[in-house]
């Protein structure tokens, strides 16, 4: 009786202490069994190198869930399919996109999801697809070292070009280039003096230029405000003239409209009396210097008549009174 229920015991005690064990398991994995999961899938057509099932996947860093299938698609051999458990809390909108990314330099890798915005869609699987299906964008670091072996090999080309120009006739001439670099700066600390004596000079120079310069710019600002008020009073002279011009322009040109009116009129008058015009040009023209020749010389004796009565009025009506009497 004693020795049966010892083993009820002992039963009771290993079985405590499996208990005991699991729930230590399930508190260090932090399993969280009753945890409501949402299952994507995602292809790489580039390596899952440190991809294992049990990687966390990550959104912007933070845990949301895990990898639980790592397969090579058998209808596209150049295709991995992943399958990731995510917390179904967490919203996978359209543009959200998954990277493999590696932790650190121990070359462990996790899924890294990005992008997503407020205002997309949730992501839902597509007609013929069990579960949604992320797209993936390769990580930097698998741009890195996808483009690894070129750059190395540009380093070789490198490396060569620079074996070729540090060749042993170009080694001697930087030799010599420093030596005389050496001299040079040799010289420069004997003469420190004079060079500062120069910088001197200089410095006292550019400041003497820069109130010459600032005088200059004061003239320069004078002139320029005379050349102003000259080129206003100019512009106000300009202008007086040119509406005299104008007014000059407008009376010359009723001048010429008046000339040629009399004009015309004169070419009409010629023309209505062309043979009285004739008739004046060959007799009349004569008859009437005729007359202006008389017509001058009875204008000479008027006047010498006028003179004399000015000079003597009783004249005109006694005569001569100088004549005296005559005698027998």
């Amino acid at each position: 009786m004693e020795t049966r229920a010892s083993y009820v015991v002992v039963g009771v005690f290993v079985f405590a202490m499996f208990a005991a064990g699991m729930g230590f398991v399930v508190w260090l994995g932090k399993v969280e069994l009753d945890r409501d999961v949402a299952t994507y899938e995602i292809t790489f057509e580039e390596q899952v190198t440190g991809l294992s099932v049990g990687s966390p996947a990550r959104y912007r860093g933070i845990p949301v869930g895990q990898v639980t299938d790592i397969t090579i698609d058998p209808d596209n051999i150049e295709i991995i399919r992943v399958r990731v458990e995510i917390d179904s809390k967490v919203p996978i909108k359209r543009d959200v996109y998954a990277t493999l990314e590696s932790q650190g330099l121990t070359g462990v890798g996790y899924i890294q999801l990005a992008g997503g915005s407020k205002d997309a869609p949730l992501l839902a699987a597509r007609p013929g697809d069990d579960v949604p299906v992320l797209e993936s964008r390769p990580s930097v670091l698998q741009e890195v070292a996808e483009a690894a072996p070129e750059i190395a090999s540009q380093l070789v080309v490198l490396v060569n070009r620079a074996n070729q120009l540090l060749n042993e006739k170009n080694r001697t001439s930087i030799q010599n280039t420093l030596k005389n670099l050496e001299s040079v700066s040799a010289i420069l600390a004997n003469r420190s003096s004079e060079i500062e004596a120069i910088i001197e000079n200089a410095h006292t120079t550019m400041l003497v230029l820069d109130e010459t310069v600032a005088q200059v710019g004061g003239d320069i600002s004078v002139m320029s405000e005379e050349i102003s008020q000259t080129m206003a009073t100019t512009r106000g002279t300009v202008s007086a003239v040119d509406a005299e011009i104008a007014i000059v322009s407008a009376d010359l040109r009723d001048t010429l409209k008046n000339m040629s009116k009399a004009s015309g009129e004169a070419a009409t008058l010629i023309s209505e009396n062309r043979e009285a015009v004739n008739d004046f040009a060959v007799t009349g023209l004569y008859e009437l210097t005729e007359f202006l020749v008389e017509g001058r010389q009875l204008m000479n004796d008027l006047d010498r008549l006028v003179r004399q009565v000015e000079a003597d009025p009783a004249r005109i009506l006694f005569g001569n009174r100088n004549k005296g009497v005559e005698t027998d």
